[in-house]
């Protein structure tokens, strides 16, 4: 959930609508410093091509846009609107700041909380994928239950530090699906059922208002050969095989024939 701006900032009278007196004083001081620059020839906004190509760089260094975010002082929307084009030009306080942020220096670790999505959506992309939670948290570093209800979506926000590991296991991991077992075939099915994406229907995966690619194809269903040989030894025919593992008949059969197993097979 974002921050509502302090009393007295020009984005609470202007966006909020808050018109304390406050507010007032301060959007009136606003509009004194703006005229002000203005005869002056001051510029206050310029095009936001260079912060853009240094955040770039920066998330190429593994940073994340909380991490640029403390390390600027900005807000992680700003970060997103301009990593992402949506702003063509910036405040130029706000340029100066992305570009004080040296490319050799390490990366911050904020404190507190911070919104979910992001931590969220990682953590369901990587199931489409078939990483298992225990298999993820062993890497971040976290209990399994923790993660597990990050990825059902009860927690809105988490810690920072959380989501600075979940970050770092995902740019590890996206890329390359998991090994081929049953386990992992779990994690992509749970992730068909329940409608999750994968890493590559994010165009901003950390921004709430981002929605997922729609032409991006489902994760695919998969059964293991040791599932099915076991369920076809109790002599449970493909339909029944597959309404047991959560897949089609044709999935059941495709199976099979692929490892040889016969209706009726022994585990």
């Amino acid at each position: 959930m974002n921050r509502l701006p302090d009393h007295g900032e020009y984005s609470r009278y202007i966006r909020h609508g808050c018109r304390c007196q406050t507010c007032r004083d301060g959007v009136r001081s606003y509009r004194l410093r703006l005229s002000y620059d203005r005869s002056n020839g001051r510029r206050r906004r310029i095009g936001s091509t260079q912060a853009r190509i240094h955040l770039e760089r920066l998330v190429a260094r593994g940073w994340t846009q909380a991490q640029i975010a403390a390390a600027t002082g900005l807000n992680q929307a700003t970060i997103s609107l301009v990593l992402h084009r949506t702003a063509a030009q910036v405040l130029c306080r706000t340029a100066a700041a992305i570009l004080d942020v040296r490319l050799d220096q390490p990366a911050p670790v904020p404190r507190g909380l911070v919104d979910a999505t992001g931590t969220r959506r990682r953590l369901q992309a990587l199931m489409v994928l078939g990483y298992t939670l225990p298999e993820m948290a062993r890497r971040v570093g976290a209990g399994a239950s923790s993660l597990e209800q990050t990825v059902d979506g009860r927690w809105e926000r988490v810690r920072t530090l959380t989501a600075t590991n979940v970050a770092r296991v995902y740019r590890q991991l996206s890329t390359t699906p998991a090994p081929p077992t049953r386990t992992a075939e779990q994690a992509r099915n749970q992730a068909m059922e329940l409608g999750w994406h994968g890493p590559m229907a994010w165009a901003d995966i950390d921004n709430p208002q981002c929605v997922p690619d729609p032409a991006e194809p489902p994760a695919p269903r998969h059964v293991h050969a040791d599932d099915v040989a076991e369920l076809a030894g109790r002599g449970l025919d493909d339909e029944e095989i597959g309404r047991r593992l959560g897949v089609s008949p044709r999935t059941v059969l495709r199976a099979r024939a692929a490892h040889n197993i016969p209706v009726g097979a022994a585990a």
